[in-house]
């Protein structure tokens, strides 16, 4: 066997459910908890809370990756989902505690301007009274006057920043300039974001790149001072899916060659509509409260970085374990660039592929409060989660093979029956009762070959019907004889 073909057997297989099951305590309680009692999708609702995090701490925590380079801990997300998916009540979940805390932070912001405008107004006449008294003397007694007006021009008083911590909606000019006057990290968040797709904190994709990436960027203004931005930005889109394909259409091929959505964590999740049944009895939000907890702490610590001048970000490091994983993942999206490989026409995806997961597992590790350094399995969560993002990449800006796109339609509607108890399914049923698209066996055939191909089911034939045992990770061989007639007893 090859380098490049062993490498490849170091990555994920594709199209696998979202991860549920991380080592994670506070933030995996909390989507459990806001997944349960809103019913949207699963990856809706982490993409919500990984955003929170994102926002709240890229400020405060860089990454060094194990090839030395040091990156930011920003992301960049998008949510494509329809109207009536819950886009605002995930967000709002997660961000509540980042807008509470950013509304009390404005009351003292207000107190602290008024002040400040009041210094000013009493520095401006003192400012002009010099400067009168100045001009009137001659030369010898002008040198004194000229050095106290110097001296009061050093001693303007200082206007107050603005803890802005969230952007909605706004305009590219307004964005870059909110950076620069009031703290240099946030969010830009929209819950309905065709409006930011189509022109507006979008229409300079070269400065959200180079954001994404933590350089400087200089914004060049005609009718005033041009200035510098040092920033971490986090961006988090929900789209309805005609916004964002009708951007695709019409900026698409744009947006892909600027290298922008690369930089994206992207999902379509599929729909919970008519499955949110309501429970009786009062809907629990212990565990989001405790990540609203975290995330206030957090923010207390951006407070006391940014009036602390001399501070310096936190450096998150991996373990050696875990930097040895991350090499052996980077060098496996590397293998499969090439030709006839997974990320074969995807080079711009794969190539920030990586550079993304170790982001996630500093965010993972910083938030959870997880000691020194990375370790192997916050690392293999940020994989098994990125790598999800990137499948729904394949799937969204690729165009996939028929029989690739009905394996994913036909393993989600078998995700149904394994999270019921069931075990076995009958191929005549899902030509009765399944997706309506793989009712005929001249689709579905195709497709169960993919999940065979996948390890995600085994077949049998008993008494000339052909069964799935759908969940074959439990199975050993020749199951249907002993389990057909209690298919979630263990197949031993």
């Amino acid at each position: 066997m090859s380098f490049f073909n062993g490498v490849s057997s170091w990555l994920p297989a594709r199209g696998g459910e979202f991860p549920r099951r991380m080592p994670l305590p506070t933030i995996v309680s909390a989507v459990d908890e806001a997944e349960g009692n809103i019913k949207a999708p699963r990856a809706l609702v982490f993409s919500s809370a990984l955003t929170t995090i994102a926002t709240a701490s890229q400020g405060l925590i860089d990454v060094c990756k194990p090839n030395g380079q040091i990156v930011p801990a920003s992301l960049m997300l998008l949510t494509v989902a329809n109207s009536g998916e819950r886009k605002s009540t995930a967000e709002n979940v997660f961000l509540r505690g980042v807008r509470r805390f950013q509304d009390e932070m404005d009351v003292i912001y207000q107190k602290e301007l008024s002040d400040w405008s009041a210094r000013q107004s009493i520095w401006e006449i003192r400012r002009k009274a010099i400067l009168k008294k100045t001009l009137l003397l001659d030369n010898k007694e002008g040198d004194e006057a000229c050095k106290q007006f110097m001296d009061h021009q050093a001693s303007v008083p200082v206007k107050p920043r603005r803890f802005k911590f969230l952007y909605e909606d706004a305009t590219s000019e307004a964005l870059f300039l909110g950076l620069h006057q009031n703290i240099p990290t946030a969010g830009l968040i929209s819950s309905e974001g065709g409006g930011v797709l189509t022109g507006k904190a979008f229409n300079d994709l070269s400065k959200q790149n180079a954001l994404w990436s933590g350089d400087v960027i200089t914004v060049d203004r005609v009718s005033s001072e041009s200035y510098e931005v040092r920033a971490r930005l986090t961006v988090s889109l929900m789209v309805q899916e005609n916004s964002f394909f009708s951007y695709m259409n019409k900026h698409g091929e744009r947006s892909r060659g600027s290298g922008l959505w690369a930089r994206f964590l992207v999902c379509n999740p599929r729909s919970t509509q008519g499955t949110r049944l309501i429970v009786g009895g009062g809907a629990p939000w212990h565990c989001c409260e405790r990540f609203s907890e975290r995330i206030r702490e957090i923010l207390i610590k951006n407070v006391e970085f940014m009036n602390e001048p001399a501070s310096q970000k936190l450096v998150v490091r991996f373990s050696q374990e875990a930097a040895q994983r991350w090499i052996n993942i980077f060098n496996a999206i590397e293998s499969e660039i090439k030709p006839g490989g997974r990320y074969f026409g995807m080079g711009d995806h794969a190539s920030k592929l990586a550079d993304n997961i170790a982001r996630v597992a500093a965010l993972f590790h910083f938030f959870e409060k997880s000691g020194d350094d990375i370790g192997l399995e916050t690392l293999e969560a940020a994989v098994d989660v990125c790598f999800w993002y990137s499948d729904e990449f394949l799937r969204m800006f690729v165009s996939l093979p028929q029989e690739e796109v009905d394996a994913h339609e036909l393993d989600a509607w078998l995700q149904v029956k394994r999270e019921s108890g069931e075990r076995v399914v009958a191929k005549n049923s899902i030509l009765q009762k399944g997706p309506y698209q793989l009712r005929k066996v001249k689709r579905l055939d195709p497709a169960i070959d993919v999940l065979l191909a996948q390890g995600k089911i085994l077949l049998s034939r008993f008494k000339n019907v052909t069964y799935l045992d759908i969940r074959p990770e439990c199975s050993m061989s020749n199951f249907i004889t002993r389990t057909i007639l209690s298919p979630c007893k263990p197949l031993i």
